[in-house]
């Protein structure tokens, strides 16, 4: 009986992440702005990858066909999804993040942008960078250059 729960619970999460990858899907095709790809690419890694990992690894674990190779496919499924839950926010935030202090492309439609108040000005944040990059022997020559496009 509870084997039959878990084998169900399993199957539910993986026709769920199905149906978050779809929503993704929907909303890269449809979304006009880089940020807002962004956050549905987010949604669609971690609703569309890693519950459909959980929920394989759900119903590996109550697969008597299996054998002991059970144990093993759901403890690889749990670690790879625990792997993505970490990496993949972390990892878009860091992509939007670059995307945004490099200034590249079109800025995002905000009303209040409270990060740009907060922070330096570009020119400001490229002396910080400077300063912290430099080698010994390289004062004349940045070992980078800030690129803006112009629209």
């Amino acid at each position: 009986m509870i084997g039959e729960m878990i084998f169900l619970t399993g199957m539910v999460m993986i026709v769920i992440g199905a149906v978050y990858d779809v929503i993704a899907s929907i909303g890269m095709l449809r979304f006009d702005d880089f940020y807002l790809r962004a956050h549905a690419a987010t949604v669609g890694t971690i609703g569309g990858a890693v519950l459909p990992i959980f929920g394989a690894g759900l119903v590996a674990l109550v697969s008597p066909w299996l054998g002991t190779l059970r144990y093993f496919l759901t403890g690889i499924a749990l670690t790879t999804g625990v792997l993505i839950l970490l990496t993949a926010p972390t990892g878009s935030h860091s992509l939007v993040s670059a995307v945004y202090f490099g200034r590249i492309g079109r800025p995002p439609k905000l009303i209040v942008d409270q990060l740009s108040e907060d922070l330096p000005g570009r020119s400001d944040v490229a002396e910080l960078l400077h300063k912290h990059e430099e080698l010994p022997g390289e004062e004349e020559e940045p070992r980078f250059a800030f690129r803006r496009v112009r629209k």
